[in-house]
């Protein structure tokens, strides 16, 4: 009687061998996950802006001469604040 079992053990074992196809494949799958990174950019010191130096009694003329620097002096100081910004993206 334990011959019998032995043998239905090993041919249950060879039939199982048999199989063209794993019963179990390995699948490899590329997961992306976000990592948050810290930022290191160094943030720009903004500008001393001419029209902060202008008293209540000069004219028209040199304020909006002061406003008209003052504007150029804006965009350079946020395009570097955008160029920052983008570092850290």
């Amino acid at each position: 009687m334990e011959n019998k079992l032995a043998i239905l053990a090993v041919s249950l074992l060879l039939v199982g061998c048999a199989f063209d196809q794993p019963v179990i494949a390995p699948v490899i799958q590329k997961v992306e996950i976000p990592i948050a990174v810290p930022c290191k950019a160094e943030i720009p010191t903004p500008p001393n802006f001419n029209f902060d130096k202008l008293t209540p009694e000069q004219d028209i003329f040199e304020k909006t001469k002061a406003t008209l620097a003052d504007r150029r002096l804006h965009l350079a100081y946020e395009a570097e604040l955008l160029a920052a910004l983008k570092s850290c993206k």
